[in-house]
Parts: C-alpha cells; sequence; structure tokens
C-alpha cells in the first residue's frame, strides 16, 4: 500500500506509525504541515518556513494544508491517515481524498469539543473520514456526541514497545533509600507540574525521604523550576530536561513510583510506559487514567488539583510498600492486553486494507 500521513512536522507520536509501517515494507509519504525533524520516510514540507509554536506561527496553516491538497492529489495513495484533529485532520478535510482516517489524541478533541469555533468543524472532519481513531473511551464518547456513528470509531492507542519497557532490570529500593519519584510528562500546563511541587512539599515536612526527577522539556520549565526553589526542594528534585527515546526505558527502571497531575489525556503513553515497566503509579484521576489503572492494586489515582490528595497516596506507598506489591505484574499484563504497538500497529495495517479494497471495488462499480 501506498499511506500518506499528515500531521505537524514535530509532531511526535506520528514518529512511530511512519517508522512501523515502512518497516512493514509499505510505501510511506508524511507531509509536514509545520517543520519537521528528520525522518525514516520521504518527508513533503509543506511548511512556509519561521517559527510554527504554539502561540505563533500557525497563522501559515491553512496555506500549508492547500499545498497538502495539491500535494496528495500528485501522490495518488491508497489510504490517508491524519494526525491531530484540529491540524492534521482539518487538513485532511480540505485535501477532500478518501479513504482517509483521522486519529484525535486528546487535546485537540477534549478541548476543541468545547469550542463554538472547533465544534462544527471537527463535526466535518470527522464526517468526511472513512474512520475516527480515538486514543480513550473518553475520546470516543465525545466523537460519538459529535454525530460519529459508533461503528465508524476505531479505539485504539498507538501502544508502547513493550519490548524496550519491562521491569526486568529494576533495581528495587534498598531499605531507608529515599523514595525514587519519576514524572515524565511535558512541562506544560495541562500536566499540572506545580500540584506535584506543592505535593512534594508537604511530604518533605511530614518527614518522607525522596528524590524527585522531571523529564521532560516545556514552556514552563523556568517556572516550575522557580517554585520548587520557592518551596525548599532544590536538594530533593532534578530537571533532566528532554530525554532522548533511546534513555527512557532505563530511566524509568531507576525509579519506583510514577507521578502525573494531568488535568485532562488521551491515553497517555508515559503512564502505559510506568506500568509496563514495574513502576507503581499515582496518578490523577481523569477518565483517561480510569481505563488503564485500577486503583488500589495496580498503583493509585489522586484528586484532580489536590497536592493534599497526591502527597497522601505517596505516604501510603512510602509507608505500606506491600499495598503495591502485585502491581507491577498486573499493570504489565493490562499493557500486554490493549498497549501493546505492534499488536495495535498491525490491527491498524489491517483496518487500512480493508479501507483500501472498499475503494478500490467501489470505483470499479
Amino acid at each position: 500500500m501506498r499511506i500518506c500521513f499528515i500531521s505537524a512536522g514535530a509532531f511526535a507520536h506520528v514518529g512511530p506509525y511512519l517508522d512501523f509501517f515502512k518497516s512493514a515494507g509499505h510505501d510511506v509519504d508524511f507531509i509536514a504541515l509545520s517543520p519537521s525533524p528528520p525522518r525514516a520516510v520521504r518527508v513533503h514540507d509543506v511548511a512556509l518556513g519561521g517559527e510554527y509554536s504554539p502561540v505563533s506561527g500557525k497563522w501559515k496553516y491553512p496555506l500549508s494544508m492547500l499545498l497538502a491538497r495539491r500535494l496528495v492529489a500528485r501522490l495518488k495513495p491508497d489510504v490517508v491517515h491524519t494526525h491531530y484533529a484540529t491540524s492534521g485532520g482539518l487538513a485532511g478535510l480540505v485535501c477532500g481524498f478518501r479513504p482517509t482516517i483521522v486519529t484525535a489524541h486528546g487535546t485537540d478533541l477534549t478541548k476543541g469539543f468545547e469550542s463554538p469555533v472547533w465544534r462544527p468543524l471537527l463535526k466535518a472532519i470527522f464526517a468526511q473520514a472513512a474512520r475516527v481513531n480515538t486514543v480513550s473511551a473518553d475520546l470516543t464518547s465525545k466523537a460519538v456526541s459529535l454525530g460519529v456513528a459508533p461503528e465508524k470509531v476505531l479505539e485504539m492507542t498507538l501502544g508502547i514497545d513493550t519490548v524496550r519497557f519491562h521491569g526486568g532490570g529494576r533495581r528495587p529500593p534498598r531499605p531507608g533509600e529515599p523514595l525514587r519519584l519519576l514524572c515524565t510528562r511535558r512541562l506544560e500546563a495541562v500536566f499540572d507540574h506545580p500540584t506535584i511541587v506543592s505535593a512534594l512539599a508537604i511530604l518533605k515536612a511530614k518527614g518522607v525521604r525522596f528524590k524527585m526527577t522531571f523529564a521532560g522539556e516545556g514552556s514552563l520549565r523556568s517556572e516550575v523550576v522557580a517554585l520548587v526553589e520557592r518551596r525548599g526542594l532544590g536538594a530533593a528534585v532534578s530537571f533532566l530536561g528532554a530525554v532522548a527515546a533511546t534513555d527512557m526505558p532505563g530511566l524509568l527502571q531507576e525509579h519506583d513510583v510514577f507521578l502525573s497531575a494531568s488535568r485532562w489525556d488521551g491515553t497517555s503513553l508515559s503512564l502505559l510506559e510506568a506500568m509496563a515497566s514495574g513502576l507503581v503509579p499515582v496518578v490523577s484521576r481523569i477518565p483517561a487514567n480510569e481505563a488503564w489503572l485500577e486503583h488500589g492494586a495496580g498503583g493509585f489515582m489522586h484528586r484532580l488539583g489536590d497536592p493534599e490528595d497526591l502527597a497522601g497516596r505517596v505516604l501510603q506507598l512510602a509507608r505500606r510498600p506491600e499495598l503495591a506489591a502485585l502491581a507491577p505484574a498486573l499493570n504489565r499484563a493490562r499493557v500486554l492486553a490493549a498497549g501493546d504497538r505492534m499488536t495495535n500497529m498491525r490491527r491498524l495495517e489491517g483496518v487500512y486494507e480493508g479501507l483500501v479494497r472498499g475503494a478500490r471495488s467501489s470505483a470499479r462499480q
């Protein structure tokens, strides 16, 4: 098959799709609506140059989408797959190609669903698409409420590489060693790092010894670093910045507890990586996390934006580690069942093949 992917050039989650389908022997093109890092497939840059940050440069997207339309007509793919409904998905609508799949990854649908501007556009994007791929049950319910027929929805996450992410090399904590805490979410407002920092201050006041690592970059880095210093936590907290994908499995194996205070999400691949690697998750109680984590057995969920509750959950683990004895095996089994990347990509490959057969059959009639 000739498969054409469309998304913002730097969108991190599109890379694994490109890599899998190229390695599976398909002819893969990537249309980048904004500047893209090097990829292992043919990249067609329809960006207009310059800055495409969240606060500048987005006015260029409509022009890039028109260039994408001309490019799709020239490439003549068998199937188009667009990512992030409010960028790639809108480009897919402009291109008007069939069959097209659009994937909603989280904020695009969660926030767009509430917007008087984006809501009708999302309806049009989903109506034109042959399949709407949602990465969580919460996003599925939102898509259906926008008029998408349930049978048109493909609810499936990208998943993670469960061969690379495992707990086999984890070193268990030594007696008396500080609790090793890790957050791998980007330093952006949606992930609510201030709630984590406030929880750490509470733990320190209660005499809990810990080492906290933030792995990830983001626009709020300086603010979070300053907050850590104001709360007197600098000696116990480190900021690694962006961590290479090749280094992430090893980093996870050096920690005990995974923290996230995300306000909303699709399926969090960071959470799945931690679950598959044997860490105990303590994460916000949002629908995306509830779909994967069994509270009290696989880890704990804390009230949204509540540092006292988050600190209390970590304190439970610090004082009674036996509470999480079954978590590593339980969590890994859950990820293997529904979050294994190879399994999910092969399933998606079958969806592509079915759409292409249907399109060719219709063309012959």
